[in-house]
C-alpha cells in the first residue's frame, strides 16, 4: 500500500490537488503495479515563512 506525502510551500487549489493526486496514482499503478484503490496521498501546505532553503526563509 503506497503512502505519498506531498509537502508544498504555499497553497494550491482543490482542482490542482485532484490533478496531482490522479497523476501520482497513475504513475504508481503504471510503474510500480500498485492498485489505485490502496494508494494514499496526503497534501501538506506549509507557509512560506515556515520553509527555508539554503538557510533563507522563502517568505
Amino acid at each position: 500500500m503506497p503512502f505519498v506525502n506531498v509537502k508544498l510551500a504555499g497553497s494550491v487549489t482543490k482542482e490542482q490537488k485532484k490533478q496531482i493526486a490522479k497523476e501520482i496514482t497513475e504513475t504508481l499503478t503504471k510503474h510500480a503495479h500498485k492498485p489505485a484503490n490502496y494508494t494514499y496521498i496526503v497534501f501538506e501546505e506549509v507557509e512560506f515563512e515556515d520553509w527555508a532553503i539554503g538557510g533563507e526563509l522563502l517568505g
